[in-house]
């Protein structure tokens, strides 16, 4: 993005000037998270005045992961990794190419208003294919894939409890942890969520999973980082990013996670990834990367995808405290009409990409497959 590679020009300016805030901002026992250490960043109103550079990135050293104590979070300083997406292919072709580094997360996805005993009866046959514990990751939409046929006011006003109990029926029946991406891509205009319906469905989804007893599945709060780039490239105020994110938000109280989607490499530097990261850090709690993709890369290129996209992603992962989940979707994208010009993501498909990617998720920073007694420990379920 422009603004980005303009604002790099002054990243070496604004070190300094960071370096001297940062002293500024102890919070002696402070809520949301920050409790009595010192920042390390400035306040989210500086941060989204700023951006990051994609080389310092590359080149960013892994640093210790924070703790939280929220729901499915390690106490462990690593990153959980994650891919798919929905078709157990995918999936499977991703396991086989980072083995013995296998993912632990598994993403797919469903509406609320689908067949849902057919969906979790799927998901648990797919997930009993492999001998360690997989962990799914569901996205839950509440649009019938139709931003025109988005209906999160009935599910706020219960129009929908019945589709909740099956939804508890089907998350229960998986037998293992779940995070769960409620109304995932809140702020993506494809989806068509207003932000006071979906803010009381959201809830009212909550209300429900807690309501049947099902204490291990995690609430992620899913932001579109590309989405907030093309509301500034068509004028939105960049200094307004905080303020329309956060006209989604249920409130601490209702979220485990929150949860992030990267797909450009714009979306890897930018001012608003940036804040939203810092947020996070300010309210207490561990950021999921629920999607992630090289955008308009293909593997095929090698050293220039790697040097592209995928060096300053697993850069911004390892700099990022309090990133602690990761999933790819492993796609070739340019096999679907809609999405022709976006690129093969495969990272089987290319010995340069691949190298580099086991390289990196076979680093201790990254955690992945194993078995359940260690799974659900790592994940703190009792």
């Amino acid at each position: 993005m422009s603004r980005a590679v303009l604002l790099d020009l002054a990243a070496g300016l604004l070190v300094a000037a960071a370096a001297a805030a940062a002293v500024m901002h102890v919070r002696a026992g402070e809520s949301g998270g920050l409790r009595a250490e010192v920042r390390h960043v400035l306040g989210a109103s500086e941060v989204a005045a700023q951006g990051v550079d994609a080389g310092s990135l590359a080149k960013a050293a892994a640093v210790p992961r924070a703790f939280y104590g929220k729901r499915l979070e390690p106490r462990a300083s690593v990153v959980l990794q994650g891919a798919g997406q929905s078709d157990g292919v995918s999936f499977a072709a991703y396991s086989d190419a980072v083995k013995p580094a296998r993912p632990l997360l598994s993403m797919n996805y469903v509406d609320l208003h689908d067949d849902l005993p057919g969906f979790f009866a799927r998901e648990k046959a797919e997930l009993a294919k492999y001998p360690e514990l997989i962990v799914p990751q569901i996205g839950l939409a509440m649009n019938e894939g139709d931003a025109k046929r988005n209906y999160a006011q009935e599910v706020a006003d219960g129009v929908d409890d019945a589709q909740l109990k099956a939804l508890c029926a089907g998350l229960k029946s998986l037998d293992r942890p779940v995070f769960l991406r409620v109304g995932y891509e809140f702020n993506g205009p494809w989806n068509g969520y207003e932000p006071r319906a979906y803010v009381a469905a959201f809830r009212h989804v909550v209300e429900a999973v807690r309501g049947c007893g099902l204490e291990n599945v995690a609430m992620v709060w899913d932001w579109a980082a590309d989405q907030e780039l093309d509301a500034e490239r068509g004028g939105a105020a960049a200094s307004g990013a905080d303020a329309r994110r956060d006209r989604f938000y249920p409130g601490d109280a209702w979220v485990d996670w929150w949860g992030i989607n990267l797909f450009s490499k714009e979306s890897l530097t930018a001012a608003s990834t940036q804040a939203f990261l810092a947020d996070a850090e300010k309210h207490g709690f561990p950021v999921m990367i629920g999607e992630s993709t090289p955008l308009h890369f293909n593997v095929a290129d090698g050293q220039r995808a790697v040097d592209g996209w995928f060096a300053p992603y697993f850069g911004l992962m390892r700099r990022s405290k309090g990133i602690k989940a990761f999933c790819y979707i492993d796609w070739d994208w340019s096999a679907f009409p809609q999405w022709k010009d976006w690129g093969d993501a495969r990272i089987e498909k290319n010995a340069v990409v691949l190298g580099y990617y086991r390289g990196q998720v076979g680093a201790p920073l990254f955690a992945g497959a194993m078995g359940k007694a260690e799974t659900l420990k790592l994940l703190r379920v009792k």
